[in-house]
């Protein structure tokens, strides 16, 4: 009787497992927005780059050679400064590790304005930048507005 009961489990198991392997998880894609940069905005974000290709040791330079594009912070502001994100933040549309749940604390997430350089010309990869309210460790790869990139912050 336990034989039986432990082949109608084991057989259980075999008949609700998937047939294929489960479908990979969809990467997170950190940007939420686009916006135009302001030239100072570029300058300043050129200057965080250079310094942060400056300090490169040799596992860092060896990410860039796999994934040439570097994210770079060139402004900081807050949810409630972006038209409408605090309400988008509050239906879940736009995640937040930082947020509370509550109006009040949603505008004061921080909100990165990155731009995107590519390493090897040091001149931007894209027109325009990226908002994103959480960001990768740094000098990990992350997708921002569908370009890979390394996120370096401020430069070092």
């Amino acid at each position: 009787m336990k034989f039986l009961i432990a082949l109608l489990i084991l057989g259980s198991f075999v008949l609700l497992a998937p047939a294929t392997e489960p479908s990979a998880r969809r990467e997170r894609d950190y940007s939420f927005m686009t916006a135009e940069p302001h030239r100072s905005e570029v300058q300043l974000a050129q200057r965080r780059l250079t310094k942060f290709l400056a300090h490169l040791n040799p596992q860092r330079r060896a990410l860039l050679d796999q994934t040439p594009y570097v994210a770079v912070q060139a402004y900081e502001l807050t949810a409630g400064e972006v038209p409408g994100l605090t309400t988008r933040l509050g239906k879940g549309s736009v995640s937040s590790t930082r947020f509370g749940q509550d109006i009040a604390s949603g505008a004061s997430v921080p909100v990165k304005f990155l731009l995107i350089f590519d390493s090897r010309s040091q001149q931007l990869a894209r027109p325009d930048g990226v908002l994103v309210t959480d960001t990768p460790r740094l000098n990990t790869v992350g997708l921002f507005g569908g370009t890979h990139a390394v996120y370096a912050g401020t430069g070092w």
